[in-house]
Protein backbone atom coordinates (compact mmCIF):
# COMPACT_ATOMS: atom_id res chain seq x y z
CA UNK A 1 0.00 0.00 0.00
CA UNK A 2 1.92 3.10 -1.21
CA UNK A 3 1.97 5.90 1.61
CA UNK A 4 -0.87 8.56 0.67
CA UNK A 5 -3.47 5.70 0.88
CA UNK A 6 -1.71 4.88 4.25
CA UNK A 7 -2.39 7.84 5.65
CA UNK A 8 -5.67 8.20 4.13
CA UNK A 9 -6.99 5.46 5.87
CA UNK A 10 -5.49 6.20 9.31
CA UNK A 11 -6.81 9.45 9.08
CA UNK A 12 -10.61 8.80 8.27
CA UNK A 13 -11.75 5.83 10.09
CA UNK A 14 -14.93 5.82 8.62
CA UNK A 15 -13.58 5.02 5.06
CA UNK A 16 -11.51 2.22 6.77
CA UNK A 17 -14.96 0.56 8.60
CA UNK A 18 -16.72 1.38 5.04
CA UNK A 19 -13.54 -0.82 3.11
CA UNK A 20 -14.09 -3.31 5.45
CA UNK A 21 -17.74 -3.98 5.22
CA UNK A 22 -17.63 -4.03 1.45
CA UNK A 23 -14.85 -6.70 1.88
CA UNK A 24 -16.79 -8.32 4.49
CA UNK A 25 -19.84 -8.42 2.01
CA UNK A 26 -18.07 -9.02 -0.96
CA UNK A 27 -16.69 -12.62 0.69
CA UNK A 28 -19.89 -13.79 2.12
CA UNK A 29 -20.98 -12.89 -1.36
CA UNK A 30 -18.49 -15.21 -2.88
CA UNK A 31 -19.08 -17.71 -0.38
CA UNK A 32 -22.48 -17.94 -0.99
CA UNK A 33 -22.49 -18.43 -4.97
CA UNK A 34 -19.53 -20.91 -4.24
CA UNK A 35 -21.19 -22.95 -1.41
CA UNK A 36 -24.95 -21.67 -0.48
CA UNK A 37 -27.48 -23.67 -2.82
CA UNK A 38 -25.48 -27.24 -2.90
CA UNK A 39 -28.96 -28.47 -5.19
CA UNK A 40 -27.68 -26.54 -8.08
CA UNK A 41 -25.45 -28.25 -10.28
CA UNK A 42 -21.77 -27.02 -10.39
CA UNK A 43 -21.02 -25.06 -13.41
CA UNK A 44 -17.86 -25.66 -14.96
CA UNK A 45 -15.76 -22.25 -16.48
CA UNK A 46 -16.61 -21.59 -19.61
CA UNK A 47 -19.20 -23.78 -20.76
CA UNK A 48 -22.12 -23.06 -18.73
CA UNK A 49 -22.96 -26.61 -18.91
CA UNK A 50 -23.28 -28.83 -15.60
CA UNK A 51 -20.55 -30.86 -14.46
CA UNK A 52 -21.34 -34.98 -14.90
CA UNK A 53 -23.70 -33.48 -17.45
CA UNK A 54 -24.39 -37.25 -19.18
CA UNK A 55 -24.28 -40.31 -16.48
CA UNK A 56 -22.36 -43.74 -17.94
CA UNK A 57 -25.04 -46.02 -18.54
CA UNK A 58 -25.55 -48.73 -20.39
CA UNK A 59 -27.19 -48.41 -23.88
CA UNK A 60 -31.01 -48.71 -24.02
CA UNK A 61 -32.22 -51.84 -25.57
CA UNK A 62 -34.83 -49.93 -28.38
CA UNK A 63 -36.16 -51.67 -31.34
CA UNK A 64 -39.37 -50.54 -31.66
CA UNK A 65 -40.48 -46.31 -30.75
CA UNK A 66 -43.08 -47.49 -28.31
CA UNK A 67 -40.78 -47.05 -25.36
CA UNK A 68 -39.73 -43.83 -26.67
CA UNK A 69 -43.16 -42.93 -27.49
CA UNK A 70 -43.76 -43.71 -23.14
CA UNK A 71 -40.69 -41.64 -22.30
CA UNK A 72 -41.61 -38.48 -24.32
CA UNK A 73 -45.27 -38.42 -23.79
CA UNK A 74 -44.68 -38.89 -19.97
CA UNK A 75 -41.92 -35.88 -19.73
CA UNK A 76 -42.96 -33.11 -21.91
CA UNK A 77 -45.78 -31.91 -19.02
CA UNK A 78 -42.30 -31.31 -16.70
CA UNK A 79 -41.60 -28.70 -19.76
CA UNK A 80 -44.39 -26.44 -20.06
CA UNK A 81 -42.36 -23.64 -18.41
CA UNK A 82 -39.27 -24.20 -20.34
CA UNK A 83 -38.37 -22.07 -24.14
CA UNK A 84 -38.36 -24.43 -27.08
CA UNK A 85 -34.66 -24.75 -26.78
CA UNK A 86 -34.78 -26.05 -22.91
CA UNK A 87 -36.94 -28.36 -23.62
CA UNK A 88 -35.06 -29.71 -27.11
CA UNK A 89 -31.76 -30.00 -24.05
CA UNK A 90 -33.97 -31.43 -21.81
CA UNK A 91 -35.51 -34.26 -23.86
CA UNK A 92 -31.86 -35.17 -25.04
CA UNK A 93 -30.49 -34.96 -21.73
CA UNK A 94 -33.00 -37.56 -19.99
CA UNK A 95 -33.17 -40.19 -23.41
CA UNK A 96 -29.01 -40.23 -23.39
CA UNK A 97 -29.30 -40.74 -19.75
CA UNK A 98 -31.10 -43.70 -20.53
CA UNK A 99 -28.71 -45.26 -22.95
CA UNK A 100 -31.08 -43.99 -25.85
CA UNK A 101 -28.64 -43.32 -29.12
CA UNK A 102 -29.82 -39.86 -29.47
CA UNK A 103 -28.19 -36.82 -31.27
CA UNK A 104 -29.18 -33.12 -32.86
CA UNK A 105 -30.81 -32.04 -35.70
CA UNK A 106 -29.78 -29.30 -37.68
CA UNK A 107 -31.58 -27.48 -40.06
CA UNK A 108 -30.63 -23.95 -41.37
CA UNK A 109 -33.66 -23.73 -43.21
CA UNK A 110 -36.07 -25.68 -41.76
CA UNK A 111 -39.01 -25.95 -44.27
CA UNK A 112 -37.78 -23.79 -46.34
CA UNK A 113 -38.68 -20.90 -44.23
CA UNK A 114 -35.33 -19.78 -43.99
CA UNK A 115 -35.55 -20.04 -40.44
CA UNK A 116 -33.62 -22.50 -38.48
CA UNK A 117 -34.70 -25.41 -36.46
CA UNK A 118 -33.30 -28.29 -34.37
CA UNK A 119 -34.71 -31.42 -33.04
CA UNK A 120 -33.70 -35.02 -31.91
CA UNK A 121 -33.27 -37.92 -34.22
CA UNK A 122 -33.27 -41.45 -31.74
CA UNK A 123 -31.22 -44.63 -33.61
CA UNK A 124 -32.56 -47.93 -32.53
CA UNK A 125 -30.73 -51.27 -31.97
CA UNK A 126 -31.41 -52.05 -36.04
CA UNK A 127 -30.10 -49.03 -37.35
CA UNK A 128 -33.14 -46.81 -37.71
CA UNK A 129 -33.65 -43.29 -37.40
CA UNK A 130 -37.01 -41.83 -35.85
CA UNK A 131 -37.42 -38.33 -35.48
CA UNK A 132 -38.11 -36.78 -32.09
CA UNK A 133 -39.87 -33.06 -31.70
CA UNK A 134 -39.96 -32.19 -27.91
CA UNK A 135 -41.80 -28.84 -29.01
CA UNK A 136 -44.30 -30.62 -31.29
CA UNK A 137 -47.15 -28.54 -30.18
CA UNK A 138 -45.33 -25.21 -30.85
CA UNK A 139 -43.86 -26.09 -34.15
CA UNK A 140 -47.10 -27.36 -35.26
CA UNK A 141 -46.12 -31.07 -36.15
CA UNK A 142 -48.53 -34.42 -36.56
CA UNK A 143 -47.13 -35.63 -33.51
CA UNK A 144 -44.12 -35.66 -31.10
CA UNK A 145 -42.62 -38.17 -33.08
CA UNK A 146 -43.29 -36.65 -36.43
CA UNK A 147 -43.13 -38.77 -39.93
CA UNK A 148 -42.93 -35.31 -42.34
CA UNK A 149 -40.24 -35.05 -44.83
CA UNK A 150 -39.03 -31.96 -43.84
CA UNK A 151 -37.66 -33.99 -40.41
CA UNK A 152 -36.04 -36.10 -43.08
CA UNK A 153 -33.77 -33.24 -44.46
CA UNK A 154 -31.77 -31.73 -41.62
CA UNK A 155 -28.20 -30.33 -42.57
CA UNK A 156 -25.79 -31.07 -39.31
CA UNK A 157 -26.34 -33.50 -36.41
CA UNK A 158 -24.57 -32.92 -32.85
CA UNK A 159 -23.88 -35.57 -31.05
CA UNK A 160 -24.63 -33.85 -27.95
CA UNK A 161 -24.73 -30.52 -25.80
CA UNK A 162 -21.48 -29.29 -26.13
CA UNK A 163 -21.01 -30.04 -29.80
CA UNK A 164 -24.74 -27.89 -30.01
CA UNK A 165 -23.30 -25.32 -27.55
CA UNK A 166 -20.28 -24.79 -29.33
CA UNK A 167 -21.96 -24.57 -33.10
CA UNK A 168 -24.95 -22.35 -32.13
CA UNK A 169 -23.49 -19.59 -30.11
CA UNK A 170 -23.31 -21.09 -26.45
CA UNK A 171 -25.25 -23.46 -23.72
CA UNK A 172 -27.23 -20.10 -22.31
CA UNK A 173 -30.80 -20.61 -24.89
CA UNK A 174 -30.51 -24.43 -23.48
CA UNK A 175 -29.84 -24.43 -19.86
CA UNK A 176 -33.02 -25.68 -18.78
CA UNK A 177 -30.72 -26.65 -15.57
CA UNK A 178 -30.97 -23.21 -14.15
CA UNK A 179 -34.86 -22.66 -14.10
CA UNK A 180 -36.13 -23.73 -10.52
CA UNK A 181 -38.27 -26.89 -12.13
CA UNK A 182 -34.94 -27.44 -13.91
CA UNK A 183 -33.20 -27.94 -10.80
CA UNK A 184 -35.52 -30.49 -9.34
CA UNK A 185 -35.58 -32.21 -12.56
CA UNK A 186 -31.98 -32.57 -12.30
CA UNK A 187 -31.82 -33.79 -8.39
CA UNK A 188 -34.52 -36.14 -9.01
CA UNK A 189 -32.97 -37.94 -11.39
CA UNK A 190 -29.66 -37.73 -9.32
CA UNK A 191 -31.65 -39.25 -6.92
CA UNK A 192 -32.92 -42.02 -8.97
CA UNK A 193 -29.15 -42.48 -10.23
CA UNK A 194 -28.22 -43.14 -6.81
CA UNK A 195 -31.13 -45.74 -6.44
CA UNK A 196 -29.85 -47.27 -9.51
CA UNK A 197 -33.60 -46.97 -11.14
CA UNK A 198 -32.87 -44.67 -14.09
Amino acid sequence: MNQNASIWFRSDPSMSKFWLIVLVLAIAIGAYFLLGNQNVPTLPGVSGIPDNYYFALKKADVDSPLEAIRFATSIRPYTSDFSIPERLAFFEWYFKNRGFDISFAYSDNFDYSGKSHTWLIIKNKLGEIMSLEPNYVEMKADSIFPIASVYKRYSKQYKDIYELSRATGGSGKYAWWNKNSGQRLWNENIILLKDKQL
